[in-house]
């Protein structure tokens, strides 16, 4: 007798929380269309939290949801069911109303709460990915590169830079390429040719606004010279050409001699009316912060100085950096 009040009151119960469910479905399904990603996410959020209420159910509960769902589409399969209950646990109402968590496509928020070992990385990467428009696959790939672990140790933006507030954001302190292939990349012309084979990778590497205009870009002077710039870009943001020297070692201050004709240069022959003064990065295995920020102090370019790591040198750089932090 027992037994079955229980059945009675658990299936009077579960009717009830199929009817909220088919209703807040219903009702969200009929917002503006404008609003379709945002009030999907709400409503997954609102169902996980009625699920998360009956956490004590077990696994059952769930996959009945599921079937007594499928008049709704695939998207309320038990597998989405329990992520809907994940999004409840980990977000606040208020986080999904004021983050940008409803810009993003279900799909990548999946990816981020599956990959995410804390709620403030979850933040993050949903941050980073509705800023610089990640796709799910540019997303996966900065979570590979530990994008968030960098983003705790190392400046936003390159420590060794001579720019101005208009491009501050500009560089990178440490970029990760995780294509490279180090059994390759034996000169400046090796590490040249793997950037530009693997050009979209290393776009999304250096960060939204860069297009390329040309490898080895011939530059001919009024007097019938000829030099290369390794690599120009054009940044849309910003309005400027970005001239990109690639060194295959350690920073060397004669380096920067070379760099800073190539910003000049472009300045004199290239740079129209619409665009905004030059700017140069040198792109190195490793430079001595005092060695390069001296190189720099009385520079009159605008200027920036970043280093390059490959994927599988990562680990072993994010231990040193963690070590000088403590």
């Amino acid at each position: 007798m027992k037994n079955e009040q229980n059945n009675e009151i658990f299936y009077q119960n579960y009717i009830e929380d199929l009817k909220k469910i088919k209703e807040t479905i219903k009702i969200n399904q009929n917002k503006a269309m404008v609003y379709v990603n945002s009030q999907m996410i709400l409503t997954y959020y609102q169902i996980g939290t009625i699920i998360n209420k009956r956490k004590t159910w077990g696994s059952k509960y769930i996959q009945n949801l599921a079937n007594d769902l499928k008049e709704y589409g695939k998207g309320y399969s038990k597998q989405n069911l329990k992520y809907m209950s994940q999004l409840s646990k980990e977000f606040s109402i208020d986080e999904i109303s004021q983050q940008p968590v409803g810009q993003i496509p279900w799909g990548t928020i999946i990816a981020i709460i599956s990959k995410s070992k804390s709620h403030e990385e979850m933040l993050f990467y949903i941050n980073e990915t509705h800023k610089k428009g990640w796709s799910r696959s540019i997303l996966l790939n900065q979570i590979e590169l530990k994008a968030y672990e960098r983003s705790l140790i190392e400046p936003d933006t390159t420590s060794i830079v001579k720019l101005d507030d208009l491009s501050n954001e500009l560089f990178k302190d440490t970029y990760v390429f995780s294509f490279l292939d180090k059994n390759n990349l034996k000169t400046e012309k090796d590490l040249k040719n793997q950037l530009i084979d693997n050009i979209i990778k290393f776009l999304n590497e250096l960060g939204p606004g860069f297009s390329l205009v040309g490898k080895e870009y011939k530059l001919v002077t009024p007097t019938n010279k000829e030099f290369f710039i390794d690599l120009l870009m054009y940044h849309t943001k910003i309005h400027a050409y970005v001239v990109i020297e690639v060194k295959i070692g350690e920073f060397d201050p004669r380096d920067l001699g070379q760099l800073i004709f190539y910003v000049n240069a472009i300045n004199k022959l290239e740079r129209t009316d619409g665009d905004n003064d030059t700017i140069g990065l040198l792109l190195c295995k490793d430079a001595d912060k005092f060695v390069a920020e001296t190189t720099l102090e009385n520079s009159i370019n605008k200027l920036g100085i970043s280093k390059y790591k490959l994927l599988e040198e990562l680990p072993e750089y994010l231990k040193k950096k963690l070590n000088e932090i403590d």
